[in-house]
């Protein structure tokens, strides 16, 4: 009976966040308890002719015009089913072959909702493995790394690839020396850990493999708002990472 009421309780919270925790593991042990986060509302693909361009979208749609290439190569991760591709083509009509990293809950319903004249240029895929290139133009974190646990590891496999530019789009950040965590509760009855980033602490990762922060943007202060949070200031923001000598 506790079980159950703890559980309405959370489902049903007031808050966009919980509790803070300093680990990923206690807050995904905590967020396990209520539900397991899939949002159904979203699983219809967009493309071109669909999305909107907002300031979310703003760099990202913009940043295949710093590649002098014809066709440049995507890895957008957390695209799900509106991907970068369709913002880019929108916005600058530059076709890319764009990598869309995604849940394989989620790929297997929307991989078979492309159609048929964007399947050369869009593929979904589940892991790193199934791209068969040596290179990559760019890296898009897609409001995607706060929900990564092992985003160390996943930066460092995507490094690998040498791309040029590596943006982390629209993610809670501040500018303590560590990074905080919490849970999430975006989508009513649906829960997930979260991450906000110390921007010190990325851009030394991120250094790490040659990658220098070239530019910077906020989309929104919390002032304060969510008091379960303690203290703790944070915004959602960009950042542009380009490879040192690029």
């Amino acid at each position: 009976m506790k079980i159950k009421l703890f559980k309405f309780l959370e489902k049903n919270h007031t808050s966009e966040y919980g509790k803070k925790f300093f680990s990923f593991g206690a807050a995904k042990t905590h967020s396990d308890k209520i539900s397991t986060y899939f949002d159904k509302r979203f699983t219809a693909f967009e493309g071109p002719n669909k999305v909107e361009l907002s300031d979310r979208f703003y760099v990202a749609s913009i940043l295949a015009t710093l590649v002098n290439k014809k066709k440049p190569n995507i890895l957008d991760i957390g695209g799900g089913p509106n991907p970068i591709y369709s913002y880019i083509k929108k916005s600058t009509n530059i076709t890319t072959k764009c990598f869309v990293l995604d849940t394989s809950k989620l790929v297997k319903i929307i991989k078979n909702k492309i159609p048929k004249k964007f399947k050369t240029d869009i593929k979904y895929i589940v892991s790193l493995n199934e791209i068969k290139l040596k290179y990559l133009d760019i890296v898009y974190f897609n409001s995607s790394l706060q929900y990564l646990e092992n985003y160390e590891l996943i930066i460092k496999k995507v490094s690998k690839y040498k791309p040029r530019y590596i943006l982390v789009s629209y993610t809670p950040l501040h500018f303590e020396n560590k990074n905080y965590y919490s849970v999430q509760y975006g989508i009513p009855g649906s829960t997930h850990p979260i991450i906000f980033f110390s921007v010190k602490k990325l851009k030394k990762l991120l250094s790490v493999y040659n990658y220098k922060s070239i530019y910077e943007n906020k989309y929104i202060n919390n002032n304060q708002k969510y008091t379960s949070l303690g203290s703790s200031n944070f915004f959602y923001g960009d950042i542009l990472f380009r490879k040192r000598g690029n």
